[in-house]
């Protein structure tokens, strides 16, 4: 089962709310990401570069420069780029509707014959409540100046 997670603040480089699973969690993390990584890897566009090896914000940043030089005719005409951030998306993602996806998934993909406990472990990780029995880690005033939407302990 997992363990208690310590809840915390940190400023930089935006402030948001960090929920660290212990030691012990961590490996098994690590485990499911070993395994499971390389399906979505291949199933990934090219032009995903966030928490990817070999990618990256300076490649992204790079490709968008390109992009932009291309759709603009080398700066010759306007073009438009959008930034956005769904206002609360993983503070109110459905778990049953992730596990569901995550298991298809799985199931269509994963070839390996300890499928079912990767399964077990992938179901004790997505239905796993941070906010339940976590420790506070600083002071709760760190909180203050979090949007309500950016917060699971609001």
């Amino acid at each position: 089962m997992p363990g208690r997670v310590a809840a915390f603040i940190v400023d930089r480089p935006v402030k948001r709310e960090i929920f660290a699973s212990p030691f012990r969690d961590r490996i098994v993390h690590h485990l499911l990401y070993a395994k499971l990584n390389p399906l979505f890897e291949r199933a990934f566009i090219y032009d995903s570069y966030s928490c990817r090896t070999g990618k990256g914000m300076l490649l992204g940043i790079r490709q968008l420069e390109r992009f932009i030089r291309s759709c603009s005719q080398n700066h010759a005409q306007p073009v438009f780029v959008l930034k956005l951030d769904i206002s609360g998306f993983f503070m109110s993602i459905s778990r049953s509707r992730l596990y569901a996806l995550l298991e298809a998934f799985l199931l269509a993909r994963y070839t390996n014959s300890d499928l079912p406990v990767v399964m077990a472990l992938v179901q004790k990780v997505v239905f796993h409540d941070p906010v339940s029995h976590c420790v506070i880690r600083g002071r709760r005033s760190d909180w203050t100046g979090l949007p309500d939407d950016k917060s699971m302990l609001r």
